[in-house]
């Protein structure tokens, strides 16, 4: 069985979500007969768990990460392991490491979520926003497969499944989803949850979603039990089932959008950091979610803020029902329709060896 190496890491500051959508991808190349295997320097205990319970081998490289150290222990294992290819998906990685990379000879796939204005030494180049130009890509990037815009957004198997089942009516769904990504570095799931599950009208609830590498997990699990309208999820394997029930979401503005927009869940988009403001920024010019620029706020502000913008959301139906219609209806011809991770899957077996 063939092997391709996912080099992706994951902190408390950087999130999750490199790894997390690496997995959407291990997963459809599974389903074609490759043998994924993760390489990290960086890799929170509760996520290295998710990747083992998932099935997928993980091997530990040597740092700090994005180093020549790093570069010379993913060698040794793309040697060790024969592999076809190499993934590579994330920001700290400079243009001497992906050089280098590229200059071991195997196929590099990348992910980036940037304009496209630099060379990232990659045969393919996956971008899933929606407002990204294909000249910028291909005048830095002349020689590169681009596989750009909604239609390749990496969701996991999980997605896919339940984009084939009806969704419930809208008015059937009667709780609020809150996720702020696998590590919360800004630190607004505790003080929303707080403030929003009191405040939520008779017959709402509140599922808030918090990954097990999140530092205030058990603080926020203490405030979830002092409230019956509110169940906390921790590191959950349902996410999907979770956005199918959910009348209106509240989630950072990262990938998990890729994931409501693929069950056409009414979003509350928050921006905490620099590198989410551009995509937000075009999702809320097209008016497939609200969107909440919480940069700048300290954690009181941003929270009261956010408590305010979805109580007032949760009591507008009309408004969720636009919300829900627009974030589903894609962008450009291309929509999330659940394939994404399947299509960069096909895409990155077709390279030549």
């Amino acid at each position: 069985m063939s092997t391709i190496l996912i080099r992706a890491d994951a902190t408390a500051s950087m999130g999750t979500g490199h790894v997390m959508r690496c997995l959407s991808v291990a997963e459809a190349l599974r389903e074609r007969g490759i043998s994924p295997l993760f390489g990290a320097v960086d890799l929170p205990p509760a996520l290295a768990r998710r990747l083992d319970a998932a099935g997928f081998g993980v091997s530990l490289l040597a740092g700090p990460a994005a180093s020549g150290a790093d570069l010379a222990s993913l060698a040794g294992q793309i040697r060790r392991h024969d592999a076809r290819a190499v993934i590579l998906d994330g920001y700290h990685f400079n243009d001497a490491y992906r050089a280098g990379l590229a200059a071991l000879g195997k196929p590099v796939m990348a992910f980036d979520d940037g304009p496209g204005t630099r060379p990232l030494h990659a045969r393919l180049i996956v971008n899933a926003g929606a407002a990204v130009d294909e000249a910028t890509y291909r005048a830095a990037n002349p020689d590169a497969m681009l596989a750009l815009g909604p239609a390749y957004a990496p969701l996991r198997v999980e997605f896919r499944r339940a984009r084939g089942q009806a969704l419930p009516p809208l008015d059937r769904r009667r709780r609020l989803l809150l996720t702020f990504g696998g590590t919360d570095p800004a630190g607004l799931t505790l003080p929303c949850l707080k403030r929003l599950a009191p405040a939520l009208p008779a017959g709402a609830g509140l599922d808030v979603v918090v990954g097990g590498s999140n530092p205030n997990t058990d603080c926020i699990r203490t405030a979830g039990d002092r409230y019956p309208n509110t169940v906390v999820h921790v590191e959950t394997p349902r996410m999907a089932d979770l956005m199918r029930e959910a009348g209106l979401a509240l989630s950072a503005a990262g990938g998990t959008l890729g994931e409501l927009a693929c069950l056409a869940v009414p979003t509350l988009l928050v921006v905490v950091a620099d590198n989410q403001a551009s995509s937000a920024g075009a999702v809320a010019a097209s008016g497939k979610a609200r969107v909440i620029d919480a940069r700048g706020m300290d954690k009181a502000e941003a929270a009261e803020r956010i408590t305010a913008d979805a109580l007032a959301l949760w009591a507008d139906a009309d408004a969720r029902a636009a919300l829900s219609h627009r974030i589903g209806e894609g962008d450009g011809g291309q929509m999330v329709d659940g394939l994404g991770a399947v299509r960069i899957a096909d895409a990155l077996l077709a390279l030549p060896a």
